[in-house]
């Protein structure tokens, strides 16, 4: 890997935020979170073998009924949407993009697989995830093109200015506030001017959702460990504010659908599935983590409070 993705973490006087035993009505919290991304994390092969721990992309031509088609589409087409290919490139062109939130690495495994002129880094603060990933990364033969790092992807400690690309995807909404300015400031320190930032995920449409829209957020978002989806117009101004210039928000709703589809039957065969070999008995995340399944697709039904989008921004070159 290029030397300039070292990372640097000497951060002092910081500790991590513990873990909660009791969530009941209270705030969701950074401890939370890799509670439930370790304790799951398994679980999520269910969904996709290559650990795509997200939606899928329709587009003619692909099959609605093979998920995983779906799943490899949404990373290139967030490929496309770094522009990559705009830049000049010589013979020896090299290239580093970060995942912020990576998961497993799929998104950057497709896209280092699919461009040998690209090196990625990856950023999750979950262990479990980064030791499955550099195991599909040694099958899929592109562990010298990626490096996967431990750490909070809104303080990664990498040096600025430094990346030609940059994506999160179904990841930012785990940044705190509905404007999610922590990862904004963060993505905006690490990539070069003119480059560009994508984030894939679902957005609430206002502040104050409807009533019944509002509790199956909450339901949703405690059970997978979320503090709130972003507000999309919040989101924007934060791109703004930080050194973005180009923002584009394009609804994915339809394109998330069929893959979206595939959730009852899965998670129902999963659910009966996890509870024989069990014996009736899972641990509480793993619980809420099958609620959530159910509570993604309902949630896409209301179609004035929430919407699941790609929103793209250059870094401006100032």
């Amino acid at each position: 890997m290029p030397t300039v993705f070292q990372p640097d973490f000497r951060m002092p006087g910081e500790t991590p935020a513990r873990p909660r035993t009791d969530h009941a009505g209270l705030p969701i919290t950074p401890g939370d979170t890799q509670d439930y991304f370790t304790e799951v994390a398994t679980d999520y092969s269910a969904w996709s073998p290559s650990y795509n721990m997200h939606f899928g992309f329709w587009r003619a031509g692909l099959n609605p009924l093979r998920r995983e088609g779906m799943l490899v589409e949404m990373n290139r087409m967030v490929g496309r949407a770094l522009r990559l290919g705009d830049a000049p490139q010589g013979n020896d062109t090299r290239r580093c993009v970060i995942d912020m939130g990576c998961g497993a690495g799929a998104t950057a495994r497709t896209l280092v697989g699919d461009d040998a002129s690209l090196y990625a880094v990856t950023v999750t603060n979950v262990a479990v995830q980064n030791r499955i990933a550099a195991k599909l990364d040694a099958a899929a033969g592109v562990a010298d093109r990626m490096a996967h790092i431990e750490a909070d992807y809104t303080r990664t400690g990498l040096p600025a200015a430094q990346a030609d690309g940059a994506w999160a995807v179904e990841s930012a909404c785990y940044a705190g506030g509905t404007d999610k300015a922590d990862f904004v400031r963060e993505a905006a320190r690490l990539l070069k001017p003119g480059a560009r930032l994508a984030v894939v995920d679902g957005f609430l449409l206002r502040r104050q959702p409807g009533r019944l829209a509002g509790w199956l957020h909450r339901l949703w978002a405690d059970s997978w460990a979320v503090p709130t989806l972003a507000v999309r117009d919040d989101f924007v101004a934060a791109l703004q504010a930080h050194g973005f210039e180009d923002v584009e928000v394009k609804s994915l709703r339809w394109r998330v659908a069929p893959s979206a589809l595939h959730i009852p039957v899965l998670a129902t065969r999963f659910t009966l599935a996890e509870l024989w070999k069990a014996r009736g008995r899972l641990s509480p995340w793993r619980r809420k983590h099958i609620v959530a399944s159910y509570c993604a697709l309902a949630l896409g039904m209301f179609w004035r409070d929430f919407d699941y989008c790609m929103v793209t921004a250059t870094r401006r070159c100032d």
